[in-house]
Parts: structure tokens; C-alpha cells; sequence
């Protein structure tokens, strides 16, 4: 079995630096709170179904990809939460983290949710996704004759299914297992090799498209300089002889710096001069500045005066080279 790695979205790596940062009484902090509250519980649920796959008996090889993105012909974005793959077919997940009385109406289209205390709100429909995903899938993998399967995996134990779906499987993240013997007796035989099963997921890896972020925010409406993480990022940080201290607590840390800089990309941007760094992390000293920035020798352009340097893609894992 071949288990990918679930790393964070960057929808919500952007909604964690922007909590760490955005100023208390901005019009939208709570709008934005309460995105990332629910985001991190998904993620969360996520990771609950991720942990089921290492118990999981399978009569062959298999893989699990985790948040695939897919564009379609239209343009039209494709996120699947979880798609396992083996030689008798394909299964698409699409994990729900939510409690209270889940309600599918398969006439409107529509999931509601009534919770403790009767409020009654409305979700996207997740069989709708689904189904939406499957018939995507269909057309990638037109030369693979694999069967398409689909479920919606409710990851909080404490929510209550109303009305399941006749056309796709809804279930608790408990009934996973189950659910997938059933797919194993339905689908008894091979269907491809296990070259061509390779080949299938080298494919859908090579199809996947960057994941877009049309969320911006103005520099002006959040915190800068290098927050402590000892304080609940309540109080900056100075940089004092290669270490940054806080006054406030006394905690230091050499190694902050990438999580303050990685902030800064996702909320900022990708490039930075050594004036933007000393202007949005509160260093005095050019030479300083400059020094901080060769150190992580980040790739750049332009002559000395007028130098910009990128800001990797795997900033943390770039910079953790070089403490």
C-alpha cells in the first residue's frame, strides 16, 4: 500500500498566518475566524478517515491520494478530499467534519444541518460533489476501465445521518472498513495490472493543477514583525545577535523567523526587498537585512541596490537547511 502524505491546503495555511496576524478589530476578523474554525475542522476530519487506511485488509496493492485538484474543460475546479485506488476500482471520499442532525434531501438537492439548539443552517449538498467528481473522473480515465465508486464519510462521531442517499453511500468514518469489503466482493477480480495501476496514479498525479488563492488583504490590516509564539503571537520580537527575543516573555528562538517569513508570503507576497524586510519585520540595520537574506540563499534578480529576492515555494523546508 502507498499512503500520500495529507499536507494543509493552503486555503488554511493563508487562514493561520491571517489568525496569527490580522488586527482583532478589523471589520472582517470574525468573518475570518469563522472560516478557518471550519476549514481546520475539516482538515481535522480528514485526518481522522487518513488513519483508517493502516488497518485497512486489502486483497492487493493499493494507493490513497489525499486533496487532489483538478481543472475540467470549463475551467472549473475539481478538490477531491481522499480518492483510493487498487486493480478492481476506483473510490472517491468527499469528508464531512460536521455535527448535529445531517439532513440530504435528494428532491432539492440540499444538507441541512439543525443543531443543539435548533438552528438550522444549510450546506453544500455533498452528494451533489460527489457525484460531480465521479463524472469527472470518468472522462480522465477514459483508456483505464476501472469502476468509479463514491461515499460521503462523516469524520464527528456525534452527527446524526437523516435521510441517506439511494445513489451514494453515506456513512460515519466507523463504517470505512465495512464499506470497503463490500466494494472488494462486488468487484472481485483484477481489472488492470499493476504496471497499469502505477501508470494510473503517475497519470492523475501529472493531471493535478495548483490549487488558486483569490483571497488578498491589505498589508496595512495586520500585525507585523516576528511574533511570539510563547505569547499566543500577542507580542513582536526583536532581533538581537542572530536570535529573536521577546521582551515581554524572554522566550527566544533562532528558527521563528521561517514562520514569520512563510506569514509574510502567504499574506504579503513572494518577493521581498531588503527594505520591505526591514520595514515589515523591524530591523534597523540594512546590512543586517542583508546578511539575514543570504543567509537562506533564496534565489533573486536585479543588481545589488535594486535586488529582490523569491520566496520558495517550500519556504520552511528551504530555509530549515540552513539553521
Amino acid at each position: 500500500m502507498i499512503i500520500a502524505r495529507r499536507v494543509k491546503p493552503l486555503k488554511l495555511l493563508w487562514l493561520e498566518a491571517l489568525m496569527r496576524r490580522l488586527l482583532k478589530d478589523d471589520v472582517e476578523f470574525h468573518y475570518f475566524q469563522e472560516q478557518y474554525r471550519r476549514l481546520d475542522a475539516g482538515f481535522a476530519g480528514e485526518q481522522k478517515v487518513d488513519r483508517e487506511w493502516h488497518e485497512l485488509i486489502c486483497p492487493n496493492n493499493f494507493y490513497v491520494l489525499n486533496n487532489l485538484h483538478f481543472m475540467n474543460a470549463a475551467e472549473h475546479g475539481h478538490q477531491l478530499d481522499t480518492l483510493f485506488i487498487c486493480p478492481q476500482f476506483m473510490f472517491v471520499l468527499e469528508i464531512k467534519n460536521i455535527h448535529g442532525r445531517l439532513e440530504f434531501d435528494q428532491l432539492t438537492h440540499q444538507c441541512t444541518r439543525t443543531k443543539v439548539d435548533g438552528t438550522v443552517e444549510g450546506f453544500p449538498n455533498a452528494l451533489t460533489q460527489t457525484e460531480r467528481h465521479i463524472r469527472f473522473l470518468k472522462s480522465l480515465i477514459a483508456n483505464y476501465p476501472l469502476p468509479i465508486e463514491g461515499a460521503v464519510v462523516i469524520a464527528n462521531p456525534s452527527a446524526i445521518i437523516i435521510n441517506p442517499s439511494n445513489a451514494l453511500p453515506i456513512f460515519h468514518v466507523s463504517g470505512l472498513h465495512k464499506h470497503l469489503q463490500l466494494l472488494f466482493k462486488k468487484y472481485p477480480q483484477k481489472i488492470i495490472t499493476e504496471d497499469q495501476l502505477t501508470q494510473l496514479v503517475q497519470m492523475l498525479l501529472s493531471k493535478q493543477t495548483a490549487p488558486r488563492m483569490q483571497t488578498s488583504i491589505a498589508p496595512s490590516r495586520i500585525r507585523h514583525g516576528v511574533l511570539c509564539p510563547n505569547c499566543s503571537y500577542q507580542h513582536a520580537m526583536s532581533f538581537q545577535r542572530g536570535t529573536w527575543k521577546c521582551s515581554y516573555c524572554h522566550y527566544s528562538s533562532i528558527k521563528i523567523f521561517a514562520e514569520a517569513l512563510l506569514d509574510y508570503r502567504l499574506l504579503v507576497s513572494h518577493n521581498i526587498t531588503n527594505q520591505q524586510l526591514r520595514t515589515f519585520f523591524g530591523i534597523h540595520s540594512s546590512d543586517t537585512a542583508t546578511r539575514l537574506l543570504r543567509k537562506f540563499q533564496f534565489p533573486y534578480t536585479g543588481t545589488y541596490r535594486n535586488r529582490v529576492y523569491h520566496l520558495p515555494e517550500n519556504l520552511l523546508d528551504h530555509m530549515e537547511r540552513f539553521y
